[in-house]
């Protein structure tokens, strides 16, 4: 083992680069719908691809190795998991982005880490303190900035979509908690893909059974999602948080919709408004602000929205 300057130097470019792939997904999606796919040609295309190569990543880095093994309903519990929890959340994320654009997409999905910190308050396991609700309030208060000052005309279906999509990964994480306590993160993790990809399966079998119709560019789109947007950052936000703990890999993960943001700006095109960049400070500083404070009161930051388990940093 190195130094611990230069493991706590690798950690935090770990969770960066974990970031970093995570911010691609929304870009990545558009890019897949302006070749052909469908939400649920994509999404099936990402989970079939990812779940293989986290089995992959699970089993070298044997991380499994000193944890009992599961049982046939955890299995099952973890299936469902990602079937309904995941699957659903996905869908409306990208569901939201066939109607808004990446940056506002991403910024929407960002309200979860006050939402949870809401529902902490409300079922008594944290105190409104001052602190905290300076955290709400900033999140709050940058959604509603992005949403007042739009960068270009705004579609309401698409906006509901996508704070649908912040309030169902809230819950998620609330059952993901219970259903996930004691699993290894990445066995959570590969569970929860492979859930995942039957339920898009299953909406594709039933929505669109006419397969094929997608351009290369949406095929390279959807790889790239499965690994440089999911598999890759989850590997990476592990080993960060193996370095430099859960605070900070969590308070990394606010580096998402920033990246989000450039990327959309960057390569597709959208346009950078006034509100989005009031708003989006606002919401990063929320999400930067929170999971400190959750440090202090000993309990656990909210984890990237899109490690795909609830429970990933705990």
């Amino acid at each position: 083992m190195g130094p611990p300057g230069r493991s706590r130097q690798a950690g935090v470019a770990l969770v960066v680069t974990s970031a970093l792939g995570f911010s691609s997904i929304g870009p990545l999606g558009k890019v897949a719908y302006r070749g052909g796919f469908t939400v649920a040609e994509l999404q099936l295309l990402r989970f079939a691809a990812a779940a293989p190569l986290l089995v992959a990543v699970a089993l070298a880095s044997r991380r499994s190795a000193a944890r009992p093994r599961l049982t046939a309903s955890t299995r099952a519990r973890l299936l469902a998991l990602g079937f309904v929890g995941y699957g659903m959340q996905a869908t409306l994320y990208f569901t939201a982005l066939t109607r808004i654009s990446a940056s506002l997409t991403s910024l929407l999905l960002y309200l979860y880490p006050a939402l949870v910190a809401g529902a902490a308050v409300a079922l008594g396991r944290h105190r409104l303190d001052r602190a905290t609700a300076a955290g709400l309030v900033l999140i709050f208060a940058g959604t509603a900035l992005v949403l007042g000052l739009p960068a270009g005309r705004t579609d309401g279906l698409g906006v509901a979509l996508g704070v649908g999509s912040a309030l169902w990964y809230t819950a998620y994480l609330l059952v993901g908690e219970r259903v996930a306590a004691g699993v290894d993160p990445l066995v959570v993790a590969t569970h929860v893909a492979v859930g995942a990809a039957v339920w898009f399966a299953l909406g594709l079998l039933a929505l669109r059974p006419d397969l094929g119709d997608g351009r290369p560019s949406a095929y390279a789109a959807g790889v790239a999602m499965a690994v440089v947007g999911t598999a890759v950052p989850i590997a990476a936000l592990f080993a960060g948080i193996s370095r430099v703990g859960v605070t900070w890999a969590s308070i990394g993960s606010a580096l998402e919709p920033v990246g989000a943001v450039v990327l959309a700006v960057a390569f597709l095109g959208e346009d950078l408004g006034l509100g989005t960049v009031l708003g989006g400070t606002a919401v990063v500083l929320g999400a930067v602000v929170l999971p400190l404070l959750a440090s202090r009161s000993g309990e656990p930051p909210p984890p990237s929205p899109d490690s795909l388990v609830g429970t990933a940093t705990t």
